[in-house]
């Protein structure tokens, strides 16, 4: 007999078996056979009722509507009074009497009581069932999933020579899901189907959840797809479906991300929540993927959700990745569109991506200029993206000469221009031309940000004459913004490498703030 687990030895009777011991008279129901050994007299199926002239009939009738009406709470006192009637008149216990009991021990989540009670049936020569096997399957799946008492059950299988049915793997699978045994999970189902019992769909829903918890997004994968030659009927397990779409995205796996996600979407019409969809559109980015991007967010749109800028993001990298820039570019003015203006920050990745061969660099330049000879607005995104990417490259040449292009190519510098020029500057310890962008920022009458001054304060503390920094500080104050705390980290360390004693006043000023500042101590010591 296979075992899932460790197989135990058998135990005795617990107190319930003694006290419960129905008296040794010969029974009146049909049910038992008249054979001279009880032992070897046994019911063929699950009884649930008895027979009309036999005098337990109208007692298990009462059983079953205790068990049936009135509050799971006092459930084993009534079935308790019906018991000691029972045994006031001297009647032996029948099958449908310990089914009875069966289901009330249960559903009391009186496991071992029902265990024992398995035991006792079998001992007073009723063979129990698999129905009556899985009602306590069942019980330990649910309430308990107490795997000793599991395999106490199946010992009894064992010994009465009662196979398991797929309702039976069923709970066993969920017990064991409920204790943590995945490994013993994937063994059972095993063991399953070399036997040739096939697994119903819930089991199909337990060994993925086991694989889950391991991160095995293959085999959950390859379980659906069983699930599915089997023509179970997945869409009513929607979260099964959304599962294993979650972890094959999880695990960039395209294939199957993009078979999952055209299941649960095109075919059952389910909807995945933003944080799935964002996984899979990840994934859509990464493997150039831009129908499967595109998907998301309209998905995205029908579930109720406001479009936001990082839903636009994987599609332009998609499109990046297949080396097709206008339409990274065009998705741009469909975001404008849409009522959502792109910013260099959620466009940052694209520019990383481009930064990656220079030739993709001035490829994107020059797209730009086909753009404006076609007479089509050049979107100033783009153009900082384009700058952007220059910078990244560390090619501070073309970031400036394109940063003067702009008026031919008919853009207006926004503040993301300038900030993207300074990026530049930075990636190349440019503070003479970082002070001509600010110049000139000033001049076009375009309001710095945080950005701005974080980035001059971080340009000027690489120079060797830092005290522009100061004045960069105060000026951000002066417009009424509270400088990010890693313009203090800069200025920190900046003037504890110089000794510069200013360095305890930044700190008193950090604090102030709100800012954490007793870790920059030790730059100091």
């Amino acid at each position: 007999m296979y075992r899932p687990l460790t197989r135990l030895t058998r135990t005795s009777h617990t107190a319930f078996t003694n006290v419960f011991r129905p008296q040794q008279v010969k029974p009146a129901s049909r049910y038992l056979s008249s054979a001279a050994s009880p032992t070897t007299s046994y019911s063929k199926e699950f009884i649930s009722v008895s027979h009309p002239t036999s005098p337990l009939n109208n007692f298990n009738k009462r059983l079953v509507t205790a068990i049936r009406k009135g509050p799971k709470a006092d459930l084993t006192k009534r079935v308790q009074q019906i018991i000691d009637e029972i045994k006031q008149q001297n009647l032996k216990f029948d099958a449908a009497t310990y089914n009875a009991l069966l289901l009330a021990y249960t559903r009391s989540r009186q496991q071992n009581d029902a265990v024992a009670t398995l035991k006792a049936m079998i001992e007073d020569g009723f063979k129990p069932a698999v129905e009556s096997f899985n009602i306590v399957l069942e019980s330990l799946a649910l309430n308990r999933s107490d795997v000793e008492l599991q395999n106490k059950v199946l010992d009894l299988m064992e010994q009465e020579q009662v196979p398991l049915t797929a309702i039976s793997y069923e709970y066993l699978l969920k017990g064991l899901v409920r204790a943590g045994n995945s490994r013993d999970v994937m063994d059972t189902l095993t063991t399953m189907k070399e036997r040739g019992v096939e697994p119903t769909l819930p089991t199909y829903g337990y060994a993925i959840r086991a694989c889950l918890e391991n991160n095995n997004s293959t085999m959950a994968y390859d379980l659906m797809k069983e699930a599915e030659a089997a023509n179970l009927p997945l869409q009513t397990e929607p979260r099964l479906l959304m599962d294993v779409l979650r972890t094959c995205a999880l695990n960039d796996k395209v294939d199957e991300t993009q078979y999952c996600w055209d299941k649960v979407v095109n075919t059952h019409g389910l909807r995945p929540d933003e944080g799935t969809c964002l996984q899979v559109s990840r994934v859509a980015a990464k493997f150039a993927d831009s129908k499967l991007a595109t998907d998301v967010i309209r998905q995205l749109s029908n579930n109720g959700y406001s479009y936001k800028e990082h839903y636009f993001v994987p599609l332009m990298e998609a499109f990046v990745a297949k080396d097709d820039l206008k339409s990274a570019f065009d998705v741009l003015d469909i975001m404008r569109v849409s009522g959502v203006p792109p910013s260099m920050r959620s466009t940052l990745s694209v520019s990383e991506k481009i930064s990656s061969n220079i030739e993709t660099v001035d490829k994107a330049y020059y797209l730009l200029e086909e753009m404006k000879k076609e007479g089509k607005p050049v979107d100033v995104t783009a153009f900082n993206i384009v700058i952007a990417a220059c910078g990244l490259a560390k090619d501070i040449g073309r970031s400036v000469a394109t940063y003067r292009e702009a008026a031919n190519l008919g853009v207006v510098p926004n503040v993301d221009t300038f900030n993207a020029v300074l990026d530049a500057c930075i990636q190349t310890d440019m503070k003479g031309m970082g002070q001509i962008v600010i110049d000139e920022l000033k001049k076009a009458k375009v309001a710095p940000n945080v950005d701005t001054f974080s980035k001059m304060i971080s340009l000027v503390c690489r120079q060797s004459n830092y005290e522009d920094a100061f004045v960069y500080l105060e000026e951000m104050k002066s417009h009424g913004v509270i400088p990010p705390r890693r313009c203090y980290i800069v200025l920190a360390k900046k003037l504890a490498n110089e000794r510069d004693p200013r360095f305890h006043i930044a700190l008193e000023e950090m604090e102030t703030y709100g800012y954490r500042s007793d870790y920059l101590k030790e730059l100091w010591n």
